[in-house]
């Protein structure tokens, strides 16, 4: 089955080449073998423009923005020099055949420059036009998984928060507060309630600032804390201008559930969870430590949710973007990496 791409290259190129040949075919002066030089002309940069999308998802899939936009400038640049010399070949060569119209040797210059100005410049306009279609239906498509990917990144974030265990220990924790401390008993309900909110809400959209992510972490944190008590401890280090940075809904989130599962519920003293934001160099780092060991993190269901963060910082960010997970002493420290961007 010919995929969207193909069917519209091919529907593309050959309306292109019927208003041509219409135009050519009601010109005062009409030449049958003008017919051809258009054919030439449309079939090379046609197949120029294939040869760039190849390029395009070979070469820069992962490039920042700046570079896939000046190459794709560039590239249509290119693929216009190179129809207007085939289209140039093509002329001489039907003329020393005998073909077409003889070209004295003093006239050759003349030709070349009155032939090849005004096909490079309608070519180069055709492919600055098709590199746009082109571009603007790969973010498209993009944003659509970016969306998808998003979605499922809340599914999985609402899996591991709450499955069987732990609701059965949250309610539990919740139930026994009722008559210990009814205060804290209705004000975690309350933090469950809005931890629920957010990673349902559909509105807020692909990207939180920072201290709304932060908001909902320090509601996880006093979830768990219920469980944990005195073995979890939690600390922040958050630059001022790190506030409205703008992250990847869930991101932190879901680093501090990794954290929790596969650090501090491993280890009989428990220990504290640091994270740590600051602007370098027009990015934002984000660093989330804990104890551990990183061969222990890395196991079971954990890369799951590492996956899913560093496609989605791929799709958003397009390589700019980074995650690493590193072993310091007998700590475990997740540093993310993002373009500085803040809420507008």
């Amino acid at each position: 089955m010919i995929n969207l791409y193909s069917w519209g290259q091919w529907v593309g190129w050959t309306l292109l080449y019927v208003l041509m040949a219409l135009i050519i075919s009601n010109r005062p002066v009409f030449v049958e073998t003008e017919l051809l030089y258009a054919a030439v002309l449309i079939g090379a940069t046609g197949l120029g423009s294939h040869g760039l999308r190849l390029f395009f998802r070979n070469q820069l899939a992962q490039s920042s923005l700046t570079k896939q936009t000046v190459t794709l400038i560039a590239g249509a640049v290119v693929i216009a020099a190179f129809a207007t010399l085939m289209l140039l070949i093509v002329v001489f060569l039907l003329s020393a055949l005998g073909y077409g119209y003889p070209i004295p040797p003093d006239q050759r210059w003349f030709v070349i420059k009155s032939i090849g100005q005004g096909n490079f410049f309608n070519m180069l306009m055709v492919m600055l036009l098709w590199s746009a279609l082109y571009f603007s239906m790969i973010k498209v498509r993009q944003l659509r998984q970016t969306t998808a990917l998003l979605h499922a990144t809340q599914l999985d974030a609402l899996i591991n928060q709450l499955n069987p265990h732990f609701l059965f220990n949250a309610i539990n924790n919740i139930r026994a507060l009722i008559l210990e401390d009814p205060e804290r008993a209705r004000t975690m309900l309350a933090t469950l309630s809005d931890m629920l909110r957010y990673n349902l809400n559909s509105e807020q959209g692909i990207k939180v600032a920072l201290h709304q992510e932060l908001e909902i972490v320090h509601a996880y944190i006093a979830l768990c804390s219920i469980q944990f008590e005195h073995r979890l401890q939690y600390v922040e280090q958050i630059d001022e201008d790190c506030n409205n940075a703008l992250i990847p809904k869930l991101l932190i989130q879901l680093c501090v559930e990794n954290a929790i599962k596969h650090g501090i519920s491993r280890l009989t003293q428990g220990g504290e969870i640091r994270i740590r934001a600051l602007v370098q160099h027009g990015e934002i780092s984000i660093q989330i430590s804990n104890p551990g060991l990183l061969q222990s993190t890395t196991q079971n269901s954990t890369g799951v949710g590492l996956k899913n963060i560093r496609q989605r910082l791929q799709l958003l960010y397009m390589g700019a973007a980074s995650l690493w997970l590193e072993q310091q002493q007998d700590k475990v420290v997740a540093e993310i990496r993002l373009p500085l961007e803040t809420v507008k």
